[in-house]
């Protein structure tokens, strides 16, 4: 059984309001919340503080803003707009995500407005109330985030849309945001109750410091994220570690690809593979510290509350989609086994040596003794994956079935293989905040301000050993500038497939020189990409606009 689930109540709580058993239902509207039915108890209160988690639920779908990067493609223009942003084919005629994260900011204000009326007594009030201005700061800062100015409603209001509110300029979105949660933060407990009440899929005080965290850092606030994720690191968080090996663990033979120096060098590398890629199992859950935020996931639930990703990143082989599929650009980014940066082939040579599908030796060296978290992570031309399927081996060639990949490689990493066959039916939880990307925010920010610092080679440390890697050469990179481009590049390779490269190369500039067209391992075009500065703030959608006039004053200033 599966915890706390705050989006199956937030149904529930649908239902609650909109039609009950009661002899006087006909007089309640039946378009809207109706009050006077409800606050009555601490159990109506509580279902309402459920559905403001509405905005975490479907996490998975995180996902696609990589396929919106360099990361990852996604081929399937009718699952998310992140085919279309992608290719630069952006307009107001896209939503990336404005009204439905409105519809949740509904949803908090009603409660925020409300939940004094419920019998409730004060302790529990005060971290309820928490818990949905935490959510709320979250929801207004991807907003600020994504689109840039935008009307900042605090109390209840009929329609998003036709609230005509000025938009608010970013800095003071983001300021309120960073100020709910300071204003809330140590309300909030460290932790949630276990056994039959188990409530850990809460907002806790974790959560939002790791929330301001982000903030924070993507804003370059430097010092006010340094303190921060020191906040975070100081509530006992661990990455989470294999201790043993089984022998399920050790089945996949990296023999031909990995040169093991001696019987201890090839326990790390498998203890380092188990670590990174089990994190993100449902069976590891419950005993993990690494997650902060999570959006929960239930079995057994006809596409409703399962996790989609064990359909979307497997190829048609393991019953999968292949939806989002790494780049050729990703796979080159992590990096070799020693920690050095590395070398990949031409486009032209990698195409002759793959050779269709008949790959030769060269082709396969590009594989050869590299960063432990590229085997956990994708799927590539001879990798194997016995946890699926013993004997299991990948393979790729152009044109075969319209769910493969059109790339030539699949995500393994974040599909638990006890639900891979089973469609869109996984147990595991998304990971919307873990603790390997506060201590990257840590070094980032800390780097940022004030250059090296042996704090930052120790969090970074922690990462690599973790995934089996060696640690940092501090005698390489011993400058700012040098130690910036190690932390992005660590940031891109240990979040990868999780969300966070669409805001990272926005918010470091970069996305001029890195979104450029794709191709798989022919060198044959997949998409071609362009980019204009633009497309770092979103478009509102045209309906908002045609609904709030006063929209379309901040919509131009943004180039649309």
């Amino acid at each position: 059984m599966k915890r706390f689930i705050p989006h199956s109540l937030t149904l529930i709580l649908s239902i609650y309001f909109l039609g009950s058993c009661s002899k006087r239902l006909e007089l309640t509207p039946q378009d809207q919340i109706s009050t006077n039915a409800f606050w009555k108890s601490s159990k109506d209160a509580l279902l309402a503080l459920n559905a403001c988690y509405s905005s975490l639920q479907y996490g998975y779908n995180y996902a696609y803003d990589d396929g919106a990067s360099d990361n990852a493609y996604a081929q399937y223009p009718w699952e998310n707009n992140a085919t279309f942003i992608s290719a630069g084919n952006v307009d107001p005629s896209l939503d990336a995500g404005y009204n439905s994260r409105y519809q949740s900011i509904r949803t908090l204000n009603y409660f925020l407005d409300n939940v004094e009326k419920a019998p409730l007594d004060e302790t529990t009030k005060a971290r309820y109330i928490a818990e949905a201005r935490a959510i709320r700061a979250f929801v207004y800062y991807q907003l600020a985030a994504i689109f840039g100015p935008v009307p900042l409603l605090k109390s209840s209001y009929a329609d998003p849309l036709e609230a005509a509110a000025d938009p608010n300029p970013q800095a003071d979105v983001l300021n309120f945001s960073i100020s709910e949660l300071q204003a809330v933060a140590d309300i909030l407990p460290v932790s949630y109750a276990g056994g039959s009440g188990n409530e850990s899929g809460r907002i806790t005080r974790g959560a939002a410091w790791a929330m301001l965290t982000r903030m924070q850092l993507h804003f370059a606030k430097w010092a006010d994220a340094v303190t921060s994720a020191q906040k975070v690191m100081g509530l006992g968080y661990q990455l989470f570690r294999v201790t043993s090996l089984s022998a399920a663990d050790r089945s996949d033979d990296f023999s031909s690809l990995v040169d093991f120096s001696n019987d201890a060098d090839k326990e790390k590398f498998y203890k380092g593979m188990a670590s990174y890629e089990q994190q993100f199992w449902a069976a590891n859950e419950s005993g993990s510290k690494e997650i902060i935020l999570s959006s929960q996931a239930i079995t057994n639930s006809s596409y409703e509350w399962g996790n989609g990703l064990n359909t979307l990143f497997p190829p048609s082989v393991l019953g999968g989609w292949s939806s989002i599929t790494p780049t050729q650009n990703l796979v080159n980014a992590y990096w070799n086994r020693n920690g050095t940066a590395f070398t990949p082939a031409t486009p032209a040579s990698r195409a002759s040596n793959f050779n269709d599908g008949s790959p030769n030796a060269a082709f396969y060296a590009e594989f050869k003794n590299r960063d432990t978290r590229l085997y956990a992570s994708v799927l590539f031309p001879s990798a194997t994956w016995n946890r699926y399927s013993d004997g299991f081996t990948f393979s790729w060639k152009s044109g075969v079935n319209n769910n493969n990949s059109k790339t030539g490689y699949n995500f393994r990493k974040l599909a638990d293989p006890a639900y891979v066959t089973t469609e869109w039916d996984g147990a595991q939880d998304f990971p919307i905040i873990r603790y390997a990307e506060i201590l990257l925010a840590y070094a980032e920010a800390k780097n940022e301000a004030g250059g090296p610092d042996v704090s930052i080679y120790t969090a970074l440390n922690d990462i690599r050993d973790r995934a089996g890697m060696p640690a940092v050469d501090q005698s390489v990179y011993n400058t700012k500038d040098k130690l910036r481009d190690l932390i992005r590049n660590e940031r891109r390779i240990e979040l990868a497939g999780e969300g966070q490269r669409y805001f990272d190369i926005r918010r470091w500039g970069i996305a001029t020189s890195v979104m450029t067209s794709i191709f798989d391992l022919n060198n044959t075009r997949v998409q071609e990409r362009t980019w204009n500065d633009k497309y770092v703030l979103m478009p509102y959608p045209q309906a908002a606009v045609d609904r709030n006039a006063k929209l379309a004053t901040a919509q131009a200033a943004k180039g649309y």
